[in-house]
């Protein structure tokens, strides 16, 4: 058969591979143009006569009986151009005897095809789920965004694949005008520059997790050791005030703030402070030598206290009544004899007494903070220079890349692992994120990086080596030497002047080459044989991304919080943020009630002026005594303070990663033309 020479068959959807027997002419065609542009199926446009029955009437083309599907070849001499497709739409000039019919090699099942290819690249570090809404992550499209690749349709199998922009997965087809069939024709032959490269993308990227965690924290020895007790009745876990009372320690359940509460608490007063009281009564008969008998009648009630408490103050004993009675008897001689007496008085002994309590505080605490890492970086391009118009812009800022809620399951896990952690972007997942928001960075760089579109037009023998998968080295004095993904195709049969024109069209990138390179880095702890990598932090250590075109430095944890550890038992040092203030001390206090000689009040040690008197002045002085004290008391009372670090606070810790420069292949030489 001549080279050049097109067939047409109809054909059954389930006839899926090209057979001897689909090279035949089903209809006449005119011309056709069988064209594809990366990311889009192959679609073959020809010009056939008007489809009549035996009648010669004209039928349509889109009947329920009318296969729509069909198999196009053209031979190229060596090898034939396939093309399997489906008619799509209502034929154009219908009207006229020559008509134009449109085919398309989609396949029917395009929507399950992506769904199940795409499950395929759900793979770090291209994609992240972490960093996609859960609306969009069933969306075949946004898979790609971490890659630099585009759908590719079989124009014969219709199998969808995907294709990477920069290097085809299927080879290189090489035009050196050295070789006869290397060449290109003369006309056709075309340069053009798409846009300016980026220079660099500016990545600002915000990474969340509750940072959640139940436990209680033992504050009974920092407060007892930290209480400011009178050296000289200081005991250890115990604390003192003239005021405070073992009634005044937080009790079970009450609330301490900012998700803290009391799990656990008790406080007993070492000294029982209870007055106790102890009556006494008895009488003595007294018999004077005349045989007389007087009885004496004696009682007593003391208030007490069992002991008094080491460092409480005791006041001046005062005498406030000195009361006796007695009544004679006659003897019958007309004298009289003492036949009763009576006696009483009245002494007020004060003790103000300093409480020892003995106290513990078990604090739980329920954490809900809410942590934020926010992390940035600056990927450079290792392109050529081209002069570009201001408003083409060299640099690209992405603002907008959020994280889900790190700490809530997706698919089970959590992918911060423990919510107790306070950072995610230095662990090995966070590496793997971060890795990712690198490969959405590079993605646009390389991208960018394809500017320059060369087209020209091969021999027709070399059309069937033609894919979208492919690479394709251009040699040619006019433009040098080219290396470009191909990126578009088209073979047209002109029906006006039988010529079939060929057009191949490829993108060149116009990086620097070369490669990234790792470096292992210091340990910050141990040698890399005693630990390994993933134990220990290092300085200056460059991971690799996997095509080895950018690598980065892992971020050593520095969180921008309060402190806490939640992965490990926590102490009270831990977690106190305002250490224990006592104001009005024991020893403030004592001084103060001292200084006041309102409160002490006069000491009376001289006799009274009578054995049977009551001293309302002194038991004034009594009452005022005990007002005076409680005033006083009440100016210095003790009040102690401190506050727990807040449970339910934000944080926000800013990360400035180091990357290396992204090397780009070369494909054209911009700057040797």
């Amino acid at each position: 058969m001549p080279a050049g020479l097109p067939y047409f068959a109809w054909i059954e959807a389930s006839e899926t591979t090209f057979e001897p027997g689909h090279m035949r002419w089903d209809e006449n065609v005119f011309s056709f143009t069988l064209a594809q542009e990366e990311g889009d199926p192959a679609s073959l446009t020809i010009v056939v006569r008007r489809p009549r029955n035996e009648g010669g009437d004209p039928i349509g083309l889109l009947g329920p009986d009318r296969k729509i599907w069909c198999w196009f070849a053209l031979d190229c001499g060596p090898d034939l151009v396939r093309f399997r497709g489906r008619l799509v739409g209502v034929p154009t000039s219908i009207f006229e005897e020559l008509v134009t019919l449109e085919f398309v090699a989609r396949p029917f099942d395009v929507v399950a095809q992506k769904e199940a290819l795409a499950e395929t690249l759900r793979v770090l570090p291209y994609y992240d789920e972490v960093l996609i809404d859960p609306s969009r992550r069933t969306d075949p499209e946004v898979v790609l965004e971490g890659y630099t690749k585009v759908w590719h349709y079989d124009r014969e199998t219709h199998v969808l694949t995907v294709s990477d922009e920069i290097t085809g997965e299927d080879g290189l087809v090489e035009f050196d005008g050295a070789s006869e069939d290397g060449k290109v024709l003369w006309d056709g032959l075309g340069l053009t520059l798409t846009s300016g490269p980026l220079s660099r993308v500016d990545m600002n990227a915000e990474f969340t997790w509750t940072q959640t965690a139940l436990g209680h924290v033992d504050l009974t020895d920092y407060l007892t050791g930290n209480w400011p007790n009178e050296p000289e009745y200081a005991t250890r876990g115990v604390i003192t005030s003239f005021s405070f009372a073992a009634d005044n320690w937080p009790k079970n359940g009450a609330g301490l703030g900012n998700g803290w509460e009391v799990a656990e608490a008790s406080s007993v007063e070492v000294y029982d402070l209870e007055v106790k009281t102890k009556s006494t009564s008895n009488s003595t008969t007294l018999v004077d030598p005349g045989g007389g008998q007087a009885t004496a009648q004696h009682s007593a009630t003391l208030n007490y206290l069992t002991v008094t408490p080491p460092g409480s103050m005791t006041f001046p004993r005062l005498l406030t009544s000195n009361h006796h009675q007695s009544s004679y008897s006659d003897d019958g001689d007309g004298s009289q004899y003492l036949a009763s007496f009576t006696f009483s008085i009245t002494v007020v002994d004060s003790v103000l007494p300093l409480h020892h309590v003995r106290p513990t505080l078990l604090a739980a605490y329920t954490a809900g903070r809410q942590c934020t890492e926010l992390v940035s970086f600056s990927l450079f391009a290792d392109v050529q220079s081209v002069l570009t118009d201001p408003e083409d812009g060299e640099a690209l800022r992405i603002d907008d890349v959020r994280s889900v809620n790190l700490s809530e399951l997706i698919d089970g896990t959590a992918p911060i692992g423990d919510p107790r952690r306070r950072s995610y972007i230095a662990t090995e997942r966070g590496n793997r994120s971060l890795e990712h928001l690198i490969a959405l960075a590079r993605a646009h760089l390389m991208k960018r990086s394809r500017v320059v579109e060369i087209t020209f037009a091969p021999k027709l023998a070399r059309m069937p080596d033609i894919t979208l998968r492919k690479n394709a080295l251009l040699i040619e004095p006019r433009v040098g030497e080219a290396l470009g993904k191909i990126i578009g195709y088209t073979l047209a049969l002109d029906g006006s002047d039988g010529r079939i024109n060929c057009e191949v069209r490829i993108g060149c990138a116009i990086g620097r080459g070369g490669t990234a390179v790792a470096s292992g880095g210091e340990p910050t702890y141990a040698t890399v044989d005693y630990t390994g990598a993933d134990y220990q932090q290092f300085t200056g250590r460059i991971v690799l991304l996997p095509d080895t075109s950018v690598g980065y430095q892992p971020p050593a944890a520095n969180p921008n919080d309060d402190g806490i550890d939640f992965q490990s038992a926590l102490r009270a040092e831990d977690v106190v943020d305002t250490g224990l203030v006592v104001e009005n001390p024991p020893a403030t206090q004592r001084a103060y009630i001292a200084a006041d000689a309102g409160v002490l009040g006069p000491w009376y040690g001289a006799p009274p002026p009578s054995l049977d008197y009551i001293d309302t002045e002194l038991q004034a002085v009594v009452a005022a005594r005990t007002e005076a004290v409680n005033n006083a008391l009440k100016q210095v009372e003790t009040r102690a303070t401190f506050k727990l670090k807040n449970m339910r606070r934000e944080f926000s810790t800013p990360y400035e990663v180091q990357v290396t420069r992204l090397q780009i292949p070369t494909g054209y030489d911009l700057e040797s033309v």
